[in-house]
């Protein structure tokens, strides 16, 4: 006799007085149920064991709400920790844009911003082709990158700390280059530009209304960081004369900017009174004059003019 079969048998008179914990007769009751042997023994006794309720079945029609409701319960659930992962995500995007924002102004002094700080083009791959002063003292220049330029940047006069309103001989240009971004659209992309700098403004300081003139001593490239820059012209550098040929052109980039007061002046320094032969088919506009800082004073000179192609 089996082990267990002896302590079952054992069992049985403690289970047909119900005197068993429900945990013995449970497991007397399976034991009865699979071995044939004490069975038997416990048929002598003339009782029965009782009857286990089988759980009924649920319809096919039960079981496919059952297994939708299921469904919508996991769908809730995957919702919530979609959004919760999509929202952790966008807010770690949002300090990651502002970190680089901010390292974009620190790296790229006076050039905040994501797009400057990786798209700007370094002042490796800018090169002078030429550069020849026009009779009016102007600077004719003429840059190429090895990369697309989609933006170029030309900063306003940048005068020393404390001589906003000042007369001064140390106020210098800088020039930035950068690609457009994938998201820029409609931007006319280029590899060569043409640019007139203009050396000289005057004005009047608004606290005293006194004359002031402020004079360029440097022209600079700036790239990718503070550190990237290239000096293109410094006072002093020797350039050579613009053709009368560049004279003419340098006018009609006036008239394409819209200084047309400027560019008639020109012809009449040049001798030139034939003006639709010179301008040719530029639209001709006017810009208004004052292009100074109003908490500095007002100047009458006019803007660097572009020319891109």
């Amino acid at each position: 006799m089996k082990r267990d079969c002896a302590v079952v048998q054992d069992l049985l008179v403690l289970y047909e007085d119900d005197v068993l914990t429900n945990e013995s007769k449970e497991m007397v009751e399976e034991h009865l149920r699979g071995c044939e042997e004490c069975m038997q023994v416990y048929d002598k006794s003339g009782k029965k064991l009782p009857i286990i309720e089988k759980v009924a079945e649920a319809s096919e029609d039960e079981q496919e709400d059952a297994a939708v409701w299921v469904m919508k319960k996991l769908s809730k659930r995957i919702t919530y920790k979609t959004i919760l992962i999509f929202a952790s995500v966008v807010a770690a995007l949002c300090v990651v844009l502002a970190a680089a924002d901010s390292m974009g102004y620190q790296i790229i002094d006076g050039y905040s911003g994501i797009v400057e700080l990786f798209y700007a083009i370094p002042t490796e791959n800018i090169h002078v082709t030429e550069m020849y002063q026009l009779k009016n003292g102007d600077i004719y220049c003429t840059l190429e990158s090895d990369k697309e330029i989609g933006v170029e940047q030309i900063a306003d006069w940048i005068i020393p700390a404390g001589k906003e309103a000042e007369s001064t001989d140390e106020a210098s240009k800088e020039l930035r280059f950068r690609k457009a971004a994938f998201w820029e659209e409609n931007i006319f992309r280029r590899k060569r530009v043409s640019i007139i700098f203009n050396l000289e403004r005057q004005g009047v300081a608004n606290d005293g209304g006194e004359s002031i003139t402020q004079r360029c001593a440097e022209i600079q490239v700036c790239g990718k960081t503070n550190k990237d820059k290239l000096t293109i012209w410094k006072r002093g550098q020797n350039l050579e004369e613009a053709s009368e040929s560049m004279e003419k052109e340098a006018i009609r980039i006036y008239a394409r900017e819209g200084l047309l007061a400027k560019a008639m002046k020109e012809c009449d320094n040049m001798g030139w009174d034939n003006y639709e032969e010179i301008f040719g088919d530029v639209s001709l506009s006017w810009r208004g004059e004052g292009s100074g800082n109003e908490d500095w004073g007002v100047f009458s000179s006019e803007e660097d003019s572009f020319f891109l192609n």
